[in-house]
């Protein structure tokens, strides 16, 4: 009877760990609510807004940006994206958490970074660059998990 209990309680204590560690990691993806579904044109059809796709493919080929069903621009795969992201413009998205003191940037947590990226005021020019482009990026990344 008592090794059972043991047993049970090992059992219970692994599950309550795989859970916690699930819940907290950084690297879970948020889900994406408002897919890509049609090409984004400017003042064609429901598009709404003017944002430069091109701007964002010269930068690289992973900011392909379309549009939702209801014509907002989306990153066409946003993971794959933000994983980009993370990696050409580490710069900025460190000089945004130093000087306001965020926590890591992940792929659902990203709202303070957009907020205050274009608000930083220290660092180098290049950081400073960069962190603007954090703003922009996020604003467009934030559309494909926004409830409308």
């Amino acid at each position: 009877m008592k090794r059972k209990l043991g047993v049970l309680i090992i059992v219970v204590l692994l599950v309550g760990l795989g859970i916690y560690f699930y819940t907290t990691s950084n690297d879970k993806d948020a889900s994406i609510i408002n897919p890509y579904t049609q090409e984004y044109v400017s003042g064609q059809g429901n598009i709404k807004g003017d944002v430069d796709i091109e701007k964002y493919k010269s930068i690289s080929k992973k900011f392909d940006i379309g549009a939702d069903e209801n014509g907002y621009a989306v990153f066409k795969d946003p993971y794959v994206a933000f994983d980009e992201f993370e990696n050409l413009y580490s710069k900025g998205i460190e000089a945004t958490k130093k000087e306001f003191n965020l926590k890591p940037i992940t792929k659902d947590r990203f709202q303070l970074y957009k907020s205050y990226g274009w608000r930083i005021t220290e660092g180098t020019y290049e950081e400073r660059e960069q962190a603007r482009f954090v703003s922009e990026f996020l604003d467009i990344y934030e559309n494909s998990f926004t409830e409308r």
